[in-house]
């Protein structure tokens, strides 16, 4: 086998392929959906994919991680001709111009792969040249191969499924999910002459697997499938319970982590909680008329002041704490202090904790419908979002009760 000599070793993590990798991805996941297919060898490589959008590049780079910085080699006399189009080009996708007209193709392509494969960088190439108007493969130049060869790099095919209805040649955008499938490494000492037919082969059977389906989180769907079975409204009634004995974390929460991964059945899960807080009042009501105390972490004394005040009126006191941000144990407490039968704190606990799940659930159930194909994606830095927010949120009304305290 011929030595290596003009290729390089792979560059190994960047910033600015990890930017531009993470960047697209989401991009991709934001207006459609984004899934990736197979795998491929950690080494320089031509990797030669169908083109029928120019949205084929960003998706092939979010195909690949940092470490392979896939770079595409771009026609100068389209892409580059402008100060901005050259500046814009390379900080979207760092490309490298060729030229393609005045019989100099070949040329200009082995002189942009010296830079791409001669870093260590994969070399991406559009074999049809120019994008199909209808997403069929069109016929493939054989340039990809002759550069296989000439560098004795692998060629690597790969299909991109729904660039064309996402952004077509000649139309405007159109959201919807793209995916990208890596076909099987070729090695440079299997290509034949020119042809191309291996590639063609590869890239016809990826692309007839059908059409793009769209990307999910794994967290989402975790979480969709417990709210559909027992685990979900099990979770419910145990978060409710907990809240109202010690946990420090409000039964809404639970709705917003876990509920609204499936909206429908969010309503349900409100019940479960409510019946759950319910339990856990009587409980902790209980367990401080015989003098335990649970643990009340977060709160303070003028939230204890305040929860006495009004359960000192009776049962229905505890309608108070719905809109107070007093957590719910400390009226359990109170409850008992203040002699509060054990009957009519049951109802009015029922009525108000009731109210207060359900007109949650009904608002979040009714956002979540309509987040939903956003949510169903980036579930994982919705819920990092939702955590900062919670924390923020909390520290805040906790600050706001001890300056009462003063």
């Amino acid at each position: 086998m011929t030595p290596r000599r003009r290729v390089g070793l792979p560059p190994g993590f960047n910033l600015a392929g990890a930017a531009r990798h993470t960047f697209w991805r989401n991009v991709f996941h934001l207006v459609g959906g984004y899934k990736v297919r197979g795998s491929a060898p950690y080494e320089a490589m031509v990797i030669v994919a169908n083109h029928s959008s120019h949205a084929d590049t960003p998706a092939l780079i979010a195909a690949f991680p940092a470490p392979y910085k896939p770079v595409v080699v771009a026609a100068e006399d389209y892409w580059f001709e402008k100060a901005w189009m050259r500046r814009g080009l390379k900080l979207a996708i760092g490309a490298v111009p060729v030229q393609r007209q005045g019989g100099g193709g070949y040329a200009g392509l082995v002189e942009g792969a010296q830079a791409v494969l001669g870093a260590g960088s994969s070399l991406l190439v559009f074999p049809e040249g120019t994008r199909s108007p209808d997403g069929r493969l069109q016929e493939l130049r054989s340039g990809a191969v002759r550069l296989a060869r000439e560098f004795d790099v692998p060629l690597l095919p790969v299909a991109i499924v729904g660039t064309h209805d996402l952004l077509p040649k000649g139309g405007g955008l159109h959201p919807g999910p793209v995916e990208v499938r890596l076909g099987h490494p070729i090695q440079p000492e299997d290509l034949v002459d020119d042809d191309m037919s291996p590639v063609a082969h590869q890239l016809e059977a990826l692309l007839g697997e059908g059409p793009a389906t769209g990307s999910e989180s794994r967290t989402w769907r975790t979480l969709h499938r417990a709210m559909d079975g027992r685990a979900g409204m099990a979770g419910a009634a145990v978060w409710g319970f907990a809240e109202a004995v010690s946990w420090p974390v409000t039964m809404e929460m639970y709705l917003a982590i876990v509920g609204v991964a499936n909206p429908r059945r969010i309503l349900p899960a409100a019940a479960w909680l409510t019946a759950g807080s319910v339990a856990g009042v009587l409980v902790t009501s209980e367990l401080t008329r015989r003098g335990l105390r649970p643990p009340a972490p977060l709160t303070t004394s003028s939230m204890r002041r305040a929860a006495a005040e009004h359960m000192a009126t009776g049962a229905r006191g505890v309608w108070k704490q719905a809109v107070n941000g007093v957590p719910v144990k400390l009226y359990a407490a109170a409850a008992a202090d203040a002699g509060v039968a054990r009957l009519p704190l049951a109802a009015h606990t029922v009525g108000a904790r009731g109210a207060r799940a359900v007109a949650t659930a009904a608002a979040m159930g009714g956002a979540a419908a309509i987040a939903h194909p956003v949510l169903r994606r980036f579930y994982g830095p919705y819920l990092g979002v939702l955590g900062v927010g919670y924390a923020a949120g909390l520290t805040l009304v906790i600050r706001s009760w001890r300056r009462r305290s003063g």
